[in-house]
C-alpha cells in the first residue's frame, strides 16, 4: 500500500500520453503507483479540464507518478523506454 509516508515521486510529466505510457509501463512490470493531477491556478485540476479546449488541456495539467520508496529504481528502469 502507498501512502505519503513510504512513496517516492518517480517523474511528472507534462503530457496526458506520456502520463498513460508510465503508468502502462508500471502496470506491465507489476510495480504499485499512485498519481496526482494537477492544473495552472486550479489545485484539482477539474475547472481547467472542463473548460479548456482539447488542444490546451495539456499544456495546463502537469501529472505526477509516485511509487514505493524500495521500488524506486526498479520503476525508473521500467519506464525508461517510454520515455
Amino acid at each position: 500500500m502507498l501512502t505519503i509516508f513510504n512513496r517516492r515521486e518517480l517523474i511528472t510529466v507534462l503530457s496526458e500520453q506520456q502520463f498513460y505510457r508510465v503508468r502502462n509501463a508500471l502496470l506491465n512490470a507489476g510495480i504499485p503507483s499512485t498519481s496526482r493531477t494537477r492544473g495552472v491556478g486550479d489545485t484539482a485540476g477539474s475547472r481547467v479540464r472542463g473548460s479548456m479546449p482539447l488542444a490546451f488541456r495539456d499544456a495546463a495539467l502537469t501529472y505526477t507518478v509516485y511509487v514505493h520508496r524500495d521500488d524506486y529504481h526498479r520503476a525508473w528502469e521500467a519506464i525508461r523506454p517510454a520515455l
